[in-house]
């Protein structure tokens, strides 16, 4: 039984939620059914073509472009399937690449699509670029088989949109990284000039939907004793929003650029407070992240991170920059460290949420014809 993963663009230790969702997600996978052989399609220029434990990955040409990648690589990927990997399954990853789906279903495949988030609603996209993933998520809820949701509020919207398909929604949230070990990351806090505890972190790409302008000019406002702002994650060299960001802030604003999940895992550690000013969600990881590593948190109050479960004291309102700097001036952060925290980890754990794809993945293959038939069709 062969699963073929479409739409990220590879694992393992790639910055962004898709990614990092199929990092945790397939290995487990593998490991919990020694029938099941996963292979990742990834991006050339993100990864390398060889295996990650059990899982194998190969890569593909893409162009590294905002807007071209998924439109490109995702249609190749899935005729290289066709042609060289035949899978039982195929699972296109976030709505970008389930614009595909029709062509999935007439190459033969079972389609699994899983909805990581209402991408078209990002600022950064343009008129063609919203109606691609606009579609996509439509091609996605139309056409595949099954589709996943990483959120409540996902599905929910999903189902008053198509309700003719709500039978074949379903949530499954992304999940928590296992609690953190000792780290490998060196001297890291040294090397860049930070002190535990002194330092607020964000994490994520440099997008504009991560509100982290927000987050800048809340701290710049407030001026927190002490304390700097740091920013990692990464962005395309030729991104203007990255660019203009990084030119506007000041000396206690830091970016690092994207990291390691080692040194991520430090730099939450030691954080004095992990900020999430993001506007769009679809479930988040940082977050969980930030909760595995007892960190006190601060979040937006959109509909995913209240998703999340945290104390009531743990949200702001989105992209009120003036109700940001009054909290960063009050100081207090430890007072943020969650107290559900074990509850949260608990209801989203991984290998449960591995579990439950692979009860799809089974039931989806099992619904292909058998492998002769398949053989003389093809």
């Amino acid at each position: 039984m062969r699963i073929c993963a479409i739409g990220l663009r590879g694992i393992p230790d790639v910055m962004g939620g898709v990614e990092t969702h199929c990092e945790h997600l397939y290995p487990r996978l593998a490991k919990l059914d020694d029938k099941l052989e996963i292979v990742v399609v990834g991006r050339s220029g993100y990864v390398r073509s060889g295996h990650y434990g059990n899982v194998r990955v190969v890569t593909l040409w893409a162009p590294k472009h905002k807007t071209l990648e998924a439109l490109i690589h995702t249609p190749l990927a899935i005729l290289y399937a066709r042609l060289f990997l035949h899978p039982d399954v195929i699972h296109l990853h976030a709505v970008g690449p389930g614009f595909f789906t029709p062509l999935a279903r007439l190459l033969g495949f079972r389609v699994i699509g899983t909805h990581h988030s209402q991408d078209y609603k990002r600022s950064k996209w343009g008129r063609f670029g919203r109606w691609f993933l606009t579609a996509g998520e439509w091609m996605m809820a139309r056409f595949a088989n099954e589709v996943i949701c990483v959120s409540s509020a996902i599905e929910t919207s999903l189902g008053e949109r198509f309700p003719m398909a709500r039978q074949r929604f379903v949530t499954i949230r992304n999940g928590a990284p296992p609690a953190s070990g000792a780290s490998s990351a060196g001297n890291l806090l040294e090397k860049c000039g930070l002190e535990p505890g002194k330092y607020i972190l964000c994490v994520g790409r440099l997008d504009p939907a991560k509100g982290f302008p927000d987050a800048v000019r809340a701290f710049e406002k407030a001026r927190p004793a002490g304390m700097k702002l740091v920013i990692a994650g990464g962005a395309l060299p030729d991104d203007v929003f990255a660019q203009e960001l990084m030119r506007s802030a000041t000396k206690d604003v830091m970016f690092l650029g994207a990291r390691p999940s080692n040194e991520i895992r430090m730099l939450y550690r030691n954080a004095g407070l992990f900020l999430h000013p993001s506007h769009l969600e679809g479930f988040p990881i940082v977050v969980l992240e930030a909760l595995a590593a007892d960190t006190p948190i601060l979040v937006s109050d959109i509909p995913a991170h209240r998703e999340v479960g945290l104390d009531a004291s743990s949200y702001f309102a989105c992209k009120d920059v003036d109700a940001l700097a009054a909290r960063l001036d009050a100081g207090g952060f430890e007072t943020l460290r969650c107290t559900r925290r074990a509850e949260i980890l608990k209801e989203n754990d991984w290998e449960t949420i591995a579990s439950r794809h692979r009860e799809i993945i089974v039931r989806q293959s099992r619904a292909r014809p058998p492998a002769e038939v398949r053989a003389a069709v093809h």
